[in-house]
């Protein structure tokens, strides 16, 4: 699903699920804290993720964070987020890889440029990464 399927709440029931005033998310919106989805028209579109986001902005502020800190988590949770993603992606990735080559360690080889080399890489811990 597109975020434009997604985003079906209008400002004023985002504001009421979020127990916030619409005023509120319109200053969050240009402080750059939350982005609804625009109609072509114009007219703001929250999603559930929006709503997500906007009861997390809450919790953060209400704990003495300042709109300046809450950006900067959000944009840290979503590095941690963008860093979870490529490090599933280059397991997934090594995993493939390994499954290339025989378990027998003396027949672990790769060919580079018509030469036959031992394969040199060293071994890793495999890890399942949280579930949340």
């Amino acid at each position: 699903m597109s975020n434009r399927e997604e985003a079906r709440y209008v400002i004023s029931v985002a504001a009421e699920m979020s127990g916030m005033h619409p005023q509120t998310l319109r200053i969050y919106e240009r402080r750059g804290l939350i982005e609804p989805y625009r109609t072509p028209g114009g007219t703001r579109r929250y999603s559930e993720a929006d709503i997500e986001r906007l009861s997390l902005i809450q919790e953060l502020t209400g704990a003495g964070v300042n709109l300046e800190g809450v950006r900067r988590i959000l944009f840290l949770e979503h590095e941690i987020e963008r860093h979870r993603n490529q490090i599933s992606r280059l397991r997934r990735l090594l995993e493939e890889s390994d499954a290339r080559f025989v378990s027998d360690p003396e027949r672990r080889t790769v060919i580079r440029m018509g030469v036959v080399q031992k394969r040199n890489l060293p071994a890793i811990r495999r890890e399942r990464p949280p579930s949340d």
